[in-house]
């Protein structure tokens, strides 16, 4: 039935002035659930494989460990929890069951002692093992890994592993902890399981927050398997995509046809828009009214028995020879590409860094203004052949892919 969830655009401009060229036309669209699902609470399944190697000792894996106790007190007895612990081995320290044994279960925890190297590959294995074990009608299974560092002689086998669990069901939601991790192989493993790139717990003292952050995420899933879809009509094409909200993400060129884009959303979140931005080309046209694409939103509300809800929204431009009209701008909509290009931008500065100790990307003013004083000061010195720590590193590439978070609220 309608209702379950609202699809909304603005554009850059509404209006655009009649040329003899191509123009480029920005879209936002929105997905969001409504108050019909807000009380939607679909079951959890989630398995918690936790680095537990000799580099974790002390305030990181005390931390965790606390975190993950909290976050064993926030399930209600319907969910279903497992732990997995990692070094160079694994070990399953709860096996899959309903979180109904908060004290037994924080006794295990606090026995995890610190010991060995990394081989994550053997954590995440276990971990979908135990979130297979059981058939649990209508759950959000996900799995929250955390590492402190570089798995040894296993990455392919992780992003593997990866696609396997996006095959299952299976969101992987990584966590990095300290400086020290792989940024590249857990932004991927999160990625290509449908999940999120890496979380940056940047101080033990953080991991608390961060731990219950992901559990309110997963609560807050109402409608699952959302998929957007632009058409284009001739005399249109995709220039580029990117996931705007909740964080900035571009979107992989093969989702961009000559005549179509598709982006798949995945799980949706009550009170959390997902939000992409596309930018178009458009031939020239006369003065009127052009529908200039057409969207739809399919998606999936399991709880109350719905599988493939469409909704539609069309995109339309009025080409005006009036130039005041023509001069009137979405500012909003022009913040959100604003952001994008900024996070891209830095984004290349510090993949130069990583790969050689120096960067030639210059960043132009209108992109350094929309950053924070750290991350400009921090541009600068690598920028001036200075290094930079590998925490500021990560920190940077944690920040920027959020800008546009300060933008939710001003979406209608």
């Amino acid at each position: 039935m309608p209702g379950e969830v609202t699809l909304a655009h603005q554009l850059g401009k509404d209006f655009m002035p009649v040329t003899g060229g191509s123009q480029i036309a920005y879209a936002l669209l929105e997905a969001r659930p409504t108050e019909l699902v807000a009380q939607v609470r679909m079951p959890l399944n989630f398995a918690l494989v936790i680095d537990h190697s000799g580099s974790m000792r002390g305030a990181k894996l005390r931390n965790v460990k606390e975190a993950v106790k909290r976050v064993i007190e926030h399930l209600e007895p319907s969910d279903y929890i497992s732990v997995v612990i990692f070094d160079d081995t694994a070990q399953v320290i709860i096996p899959s069951m309903p979180a109904n044994d908060p004290i037994g279960m924080t006794a295990a925890i606090d026995r995890i002692q610190d010991a060995g190297g990394t081989t994550m590959s053997l954590g995440m294995i276990q971990g979908l093992g135990e979130l297979r074990r059981w058939n649990i009608p209508n759950a959000v299974n996900r799995m929250i890994l955390l590492t402190d560092g570089v798995t040894y002689g296993d990455t392919d086998r992780c992003r593997q592993l990866a696609r396997d669990a996006a095959a299952s069901g299976i969101s992987i939601y990584p966590l990095g902890i300290g400086a020290d991790w792989d940024e590249n192989l857990l932004d991927d493993v999160g990625q290509l399981s449908g999940g999120m790139p890496a979380e940056f717990i940047r101080s033990p003292e953080n991991a608390m927050a961060i731990f219950q952050q992901q559990v309110q995420s997963a609560v807050a899933v109402a409608v699952r398997n959302a998929t957007l879809t632009l058409r284009l009509p001739a005399g249109v094409s995709p220039r580029k995509a990117v996931k705007v909200l909740p964080i900035i993400r571009d979107i992989d060129q093969t989702a961009l046809s000559d005549r179509q884009v598709t982006i798949h959303l995945g799980d949706l979140e009550k009170d959390t828009p997902q939000s992409v931005l596309v930018e178009l080309m458009i031939d020239p046209r006369p003065a009127g009214l052009f529908r200039i694409a057409q969207a739809e939103l399919t998606y999936d509300v399991p709880v109350v028995g719905l599988a493939g809800e469409r909704l539609r929204d069309d995109i339309k431009v009025t080409f005006t020879q009036d130039a005041n009209q023509a001069a009137q701008v979405n500012a909003l909509v022009m913040n959100f590409a604003e952001k994008a290009n900024a996070n891209r931008l830095v984004t290349r500065v510090l993949d130069e860094y990583k790969r050689t100790g120096k960067a030639t990307t210059k960043l132009a003013p209108n992109v350094t203004r929309v950053l924070d004083a750290e991350t400009v000061a921090a541009l600068e010195q690598i920028n001036q052949g200075q290094q930079v720590s590998q925490d500021v590193v990560k920190s940077i590439g944690n920040k920027t892919r959020k800008l546009t978070q300060r933008l939710d609220d001003m979406l209608p």
